[in-house]
């Protein structure tokens, strides 16, 4: 399947959870996800992408999404996950990533994403409760798009 069919259908899905806000942090890795938005606000800095829809979920009483690219861009959601999570917000963290074959190998760009929120975010659908964090890692290979 090709990389943007895998996003639109994660996008699909993400939505059928109630996410109508997408706050978008554009890179290379997270093409995929970027080429299928229609509309999203975008953000320069994660911590800001982050922290703004901890708020619009907040405010709203539905879950906002955050889409990031891959590596340290990852880590810089770890504060909004963990006020998410005190708070019981419904944030979706969408993070692309590398393959998995990039792990432990020194590849830029290729930190341990898949678990990176420890207990602050769900990382399955099955497993969120709508009242915390829910971290999606997608990986995409190349050719992106």
């Amino acid at each position: 399947m090709r990389n943007v069919d895998v996003a639109r259908r994660l996008i699909d899905d993400v939505r059928a959870l109630g996410v109508v806000d997408f706050c978008v942090c554009s890179g290379s890795r997270n093409a995929p996800l970027i080429a299928v938005m229609n509309d999203a606000y975008s953000f320069v800095d994660e911590r800001s992408a982050g922290f703004f829809a901890v708020g619009r979920a907040r405010r709203d009483e539905r879950p906002v999404a955050v889409i990031t690219t891959s590596g340290t861009a990852v880590a810089e959601l770890l504060p909004a996950a963990v006020e998410a999570y005190y708070s019981g917000v419904p944030l979706v963290l969408i993070t692309a990533d590398r393959p998995a074959r990039y792990r432990g190998t020194g590849a830029p760009q290729a930190i341990e994403q898949e678990a990176i929120f420890g207990v602050y975010a769900a990382r399955s659908i099955d497993d969120w409760n709508r009242r915390m964090p829910l971290h999606i890692n997608v990986e995409f290979d190349e050719p992106l798009l």
